[in-house]
C-alpha cells in the first residue's frame, strides 16, 4: 500500500499570492483535478496546506500543515507527509499540476523496486518534475536533517543524493506546473 499527499502549502508568489490549489481551471479548483487523478493510485490521500485550511478540509481529506510556519518549501510538505503515513511509501503530487498519468505512482513504484531505490521522481523529455515522486519512509530522518540541521531547501539536492529520476516518454504535455495566470489559459 502507498499513501499519497498533494502539496498545496506554498505562498503562490508567482500567482500574485493566490492559493494555487484553489485557483480555478476548467471549472474547478486545480487541487480537485489532482485529487481525481491521484486518489485512485493510492490507498490513503492527504493534503499539505498552510492556509485556507477549512476550504481544503471541505474535500473530505486530512489536511496536514508544515511543522514550521516559515515556508521551508515543498520538502517541508513531504516531511510532514512522511511523518503522517502508516505505509512504507509516500506518493507526492503538486496541487498546481493537474495533468499526469493515472498510473505514474505504479510506474515509479516498479522503478524503485527494480533499481532498489528509496526515492524516485518523474523526468519527461529531460526535464525533472521532482514533486511527482515516490519516497520511502526510511528517508524521514535524512529529510529532517537536510531541512532543519543543514538548513537546505533545494528539492533536487536532496533527491539526487537519495534516488533517481525515471524517464516518462509520453508525448502529451504532462506534469506542467500552472504557476502563473498565463499558464492557466
Amino acid at each position: 500500500m502507498i499513501s499519497g499527499i498533494i502539496l498545496a502549502g506554498g505562498a503562490g508568489e508567482r500567482m500574485n499570492g493566490k492559493d494555487k490549489g484553489l485557483v480555478q481551471w476548467r471549472g474547478k479548483a486545480l487541487i480537485d483535478h489532482v485529487i481525481v487523478y491521484l486518489a485512485p493510485q493510492v490507498s490513503h490521500l492527504a493534503i499539505n496546506a498552510n492556509r485556507n485550511i477549512i476550504l481544503y478540509q471541505e474535500r473530505g481529506l486530512p489536511v496536514i500543515q508544515d511543522k514550521v510556519q516559515s515556508l521551508l518549501g515543498p520538502l517541508a510538505g513531504i516531511e510532514v507527509g512522511l511523518e503522517a503515513i502508516k505505509t512504507e511509501w509516500l506518493a507526492v503530487a503538486p496541487c498546481d499540476s493537474p495533468l499526469f498519468p493515472n498510473d505514474y505512482v505504479q510506474r515509479l513504484y516498479e522503478f524503485t523496486q527494480h533499481n532498489r531505490l528509496a526515492l524516485s521522481w518523474v523526468r519527461q523529455n529531460g526535464q525533472d518534475h521532482p514533486l511527482f515522486c515516490l519516497i520511502h519512509r526510511e528517508l524521514r530522518n535524512d529529510l529532517h536533517n537536510f531541512l532543519h540541521q543543514q538548513g537546505r531547501r533545494k528539492v533536487l539536492d536532496f533527491f539526487e543524493s537519495h534516488g533517481s529520476a525515471m524517464e516518462f516518454s509520453e508525448e502529451l504535455p504532462l506534469f506542467a506546473n500552472f504557476n502563473d495566470e498565463e499558464s492557466l489559459r
